[in-house]
């Protein structure tokens, strides 16, 4: 007989701060509570912080990750110097030489990879040497936040649910949230091509998951419409003088018309959730970017990046791939929630 392993009940207390916060305490969820906190209990949560782990090594050379930073000792050390502007602009240049410096040394010599952190930087005509710390952290400030109203309150219930119980829109929601937290991470890491992708597959799962359903409710309308254009396409493909033209032209099409391709998923899934035609036009764009850009070995520009991430998921003014991605997103559990009651 197996004995029943015994459970139990933990609270866990967060700091949160958004736009939006309630003035008295609720239960917004059987499981969440929002509340304001006292004057007297401010000022003791401001003294509880999560520990830095401190890890003993016997040796005079480790790293030690603290994301999204690498913490280097070493006995040895590598100056690489770069002319720049300022301070933020030699600190870039310098880590753009690094990485590519200590993966070759990396690929070249086995073993371990070779890790290196920025400690210092000065000047070349000065004295003054600082200690660099942009590296590991930023930060912002946010306004005392607005009253958050019943209806906010009411549509993130919504959406909560549709993420909890749709699969399509909990695939969507896992890429967004990382989308979210690599723009977020702090440092010089290389992480604009991951976050990208990951902003795209956000709204390629809605877009996936949607038309999914689509082509199941077509399917015969789909058929027939394959059976009209092959019959055709047969009849005149004899008479066709670029035959191998005539071909790759004729599976665009039945791509098509099976709601296959991208491009015009796109534009059926936007109008089917009723998201405007300027973030449709957008998306595409955005798709045709990582196509070109993100899913091959070429390399795509720094402003083509900016054009996208321009801003962060904390600011009230989101990138414009912070836009695609929750346009969709958020469209659609309201579109499915409003199906399932009906």
């Amino acid at each position: 007989m197996t004995k029943s392993v015994q459970k139990y009940l933990w609270q866990t207390w967060w700091a949160i701060a958004g736009p939006k916060l309630l003035r008295t305490e609720a239960w917004v969820r059987k499981d969440i509570v929002l509340s304001p906190l006292s004057e007297g209990s401010f000022r003791e949560m401001k003294g509880h912080r999560a520990p830095a782990p401190k890890i003993a090594f016997s040796s005079d050379s480790f790293v030690v990750r603290y994301p999204p930073r690498d913490e280097v000792q070493s006995r040895h050390k590598m100056q690489i110097n770069v002319e720049a502007k300022d301070a933020d602009e030699a600190v870039l240049l310098a880590q753009q030489q690094a990485d590519r410096f200590l993966t070759s040394l990396s690929l070249a010599v086995p073993g371990v990879r070779y890790h290196a952190e920025l400690r210092k930087l000065r000047r070349a005509d000065e004295d003054n040497e600082v200690t660099s710390w942009s590296q590991s952290v930023n930060g912002f400030s946010l306004q005392e936040p607005d009253t958050l109203e019943p209806g906010d309150l009411k549509i993130a219930a919504r959406l909560y649910d549709a993420i909890e119980k749709d699969k399509t829109a909990e695939n969507a929601y896992i890429h967004l949230l990382t989308a979210w937290e690599l723009q977020s991470t702090a440092g010089a890491k290389p992480l604009e091509r991951s976050t990208l992708q990951h902003y795209v597959l956000c709204m390629e799962a809605i877009v996936n998951g949607v038309m999914e359903r689509v082509r199941r409710e077509q399917a015969d309308k789909i058929k027939e419409a394959e059976r009209a254009f092959t019959k055709e396409f047969s009849e005149l493909f004899p008479k066709l003088a670029d035959k191998p033209k005539a071909i790759r032209e004729a599976s665009t099409k039945l791509r098509d018309i099976s709601y296959s391709n991208t491009l015009p998923s796109i534009e059926e899934v936007a109008t089917r959730l009723s998201i405007s035609s300027d973030v449709m036009e957008h998306a595409k764009d955005l798709y045709r970017f990582r196509s070109r850009s993100l899913s091959h070995p070429g390399r795509a520009q720094a402003d083509a990046y900016k054009k996208w991430l321009s801003s962060g998921p904390s600011v009230s003014n989101h990138c414009l791939a912070d836009v695609v991605a929750r346009a969709f997103l958020v469209s659609y559990c309201k579109r499915d929630q409003e199906s399932t009651k009906r």
